[in-house]
């Protein structure tokens, strides 16, 4: 199913589009990844599906059984339709720490183990963490751009390169004033052309005029006869 098509589903065609997902026994990643919808809506719409197969009977016996349980069991449930942990916190009146450390649980169960070891690593950074994944987003760098940059301050080579960029970053300012200031010069420079050029060309009217005026007398100082 191309995106395209997507987009011109209405809201019903694309509930039934999960649901066929679901039924050919597609993960929830795999469905979000080919309807482009959140974990949390794929979770309601295939929730909304296995309370109706199973009838409202079925339904309140397995909350009975459910809650029988432990509440640990109870959290990881809840985690599993895609249950916020502030959501599992209130609904099973569990302390928040509690509640974070099931959650991890049920990342190590659901194959999600890596992301439980990067957040007790971080567990105190992990807003620093949340800023430097969009800063990485936003300026749309590649795994090798990031590996580049770490490479580069593992070697101490970043501080040299920030302070070749201000060295260039100067060099560019000097050259902007140099172009700005014979900019003006040349400017000065067109204007007394002009001015010269008007000059000239008033110089020349003059001497014409007085070379017409000077051949209206001979040689003793005489005006011409005026011709016949």
């Amino acid at each position: 199913m191309k995106l395209a098509s997507l987009q011109e589903m209405n809201r019903l065609e694309k509930e039934e589009y999960v649901i066929r997902l679901y039924k050919e026994n597609k993960s929830t990643r795999e469905i979000a990844k080919l309807t482009h919808m959140s974990f949390r809506d794929i979770g309601a719409i295939t929730k909304k599906l296995k309370l109706e197969a199973g009838g409202e009977r079925g339904s309140l016996e397995e909350d009975d059984n459910i809650k029988s349980k432990s509440k640990t069991t109870q959290a990881l449930k809840l985690f599993s339709e895609l249950e916020s942990t502030v959501g599992v916190a209130i609904a099973l009146d569990l302390p928040f720490d509690q509640v974070q450390t099931i959650y991890r649980q049920y990342w190590e169960l659901d194959g999600m183990g890596k992301l439980a070891q990067i957040y007790e690593e971080n567990r105190y950074d992990v807003h620093d963490l949340l800023k430097l994944n969009k800063i990485v987003k936003d300026l749309r760098m590649e795994k090798q751009d990031i590996i580049n940059v770490l490479d580069l301050v593992k070697n101490d080579q970043l501080q040299t390169l920030l302070l070749k960029a201000q060295h260039l970053r100067d060099e560019i300012n000097m050259l902007e004033m140099e172009k700005t200031r014979f900019t003006h010069r040349i400017s000065g420079y067109n204007r007394a052309i002009n001015e010269l050029q008007s000059s000239l060309a008033q110089k020349r009217k003059e001497m014409a005029y007085m070379d017409h005026e000077s051949g209206k007398y001979d040689n003793t100082g005489n005006l011409h006869p005026a011709p016949h």
